[in-house]
């Protein structure tokens, strides 16, 4: 048991030591196609769930506090410590039958407590890009707008093994960022979500109008 104490705490240092040398070399470029300040629901892919903790700290800064929801496995262990160290609060939620009672509770205190929501939309096991409804059950439960976020990167090592292809994004590489408000959506209408944010690009060039500028996340 102490083993694993010392094995868990290492590799939660090596996460967060990461996560902050991404924050001093990653140029992250921002679409935003929003109004922050309410509380929302956020959704992206659990692909890019590391890369997320960096974005949701830039988001905290312009919406409600974000809660995010979090494995109550292991796993969640690591993923509620980077959440923290990024100015977020992890919802711990078992895996199957047993999450019944505890997104219960998520749904009752979003009437409660105005805070934003962040969920992984094919977890916490897939598959992969095939989202689930408990955002949209959010969004239209506590008349909330959703939010989808896409991530692109110039450059990550992916976990090709794992059934989400795990993402990290690689120092002193570009990522970008799409944010789109698709208004308050029913847990039968959900709408198509591009996997990534390679469109933006597209509809940059097509339209004519200039891409957006290239920022330094520590910056932010």
């Amino acid at each position: 048991m102490k083993k694993k104490k010392i094995g868990e705490s290492i590799l939660q240092w090596l996460f967060v030591n990461y996560l902050g040398l991404l924050e001093k070399t990653v140029h992250i470029e921002w679409h935003e196609d929003t109004q922050f300040g309410d509380s929302q629901i956020f959704g992206f892919w659990h692909e890019d769930s590391f890369f997320m903790n960096l974005v949701l700290e830039n988001l905290a800064h312009k919406t409600r506090p974000v809660d995010v929801i979090v494995t109550a496995d292991t796993r969640g262990n690591y993923i509620e410590h980077m959440v923290q160290r990024c100015g977020g609060h992890a919802l711990r939620v078992p895996d199957g039958y047993k999450a019944f009672a505890a997104l219960k509770k998520i749904v009752q205190d979003t009437y409660e407590k105005e805070h934003s929501l962040a969920v992984a939309l094919d977890g916490p096991l897939g598959p992969r890009h095939e989202p689930k409804k408990l955002a949209f059950y959010l969004s239209e439960h506590a008349d909330e707008e959703f939010v989808g976020i896409s991530i692109s990167y110039s450059s990550c090592f992916r976990l090709k093994r794992r059934w989400d292809k795990y993402a990290i994004p690689l120092p002193f590489s570009r990522v970008t960022v799409a944010v789109k408000d698709y208004g308050i959506v029913k847990k039968n209408q959900i709408p198509e979500l591009p996997v990534n944010a390679d469109h933006v690009r597209g509809l940059c060039a097509g339209s004519g109008e200039p891409e957006a500028a290239v920022k330094r996340i520590g910056a932010l």
